[in-house]
């Protein structure tokens, strides 16, 4: 079960706060609504979190709200997939801190 909106850091670095957190694994997903993403400076901020993220050697996944409704198997192989990549290599030094 991942950790839902946790805060990372890296030492005192905060990197970001993902929809979803597999510290096992280095995994965090992102979904990514219309709604909270779609203006410019909503996308622009979406993008850093991104690549702040991957610059840790975080694997982030983004779905849409429509995705995980109408691909779930897709979205799940995706994911699996990801875990069991992630899960292959040493763990990160990433910290997480669960929402409260």
């Amino acid at each position: 079960m991942p950790l839902f909106n946790p805060s990372l850091y890296a030492d005192d670095q905060v990197i970001a706060r993902p929809d979803c957190w597999w510290a096992d694994a280095g995994v965090a997903v992102e979904v990514d609504s219309r709604e909270w993403h779609l203006s410019p400076q909503d996308w622009e901020r979406t993008l850093a979190r991104h690549a702040s993220m991957s610059a840790h050697g975080i694997v982030v996944l983004h779905f849409t709200p429509q995705q995980i409704k109408k691909e779930g198997a897709t979205v799940t192989a995706n994911l699996r997939s990801a875990l069991a990549t992630g899960r292959a290599r040493p763990p990160l030094p990433i910290k997480a801190v669960p929402a409260s």
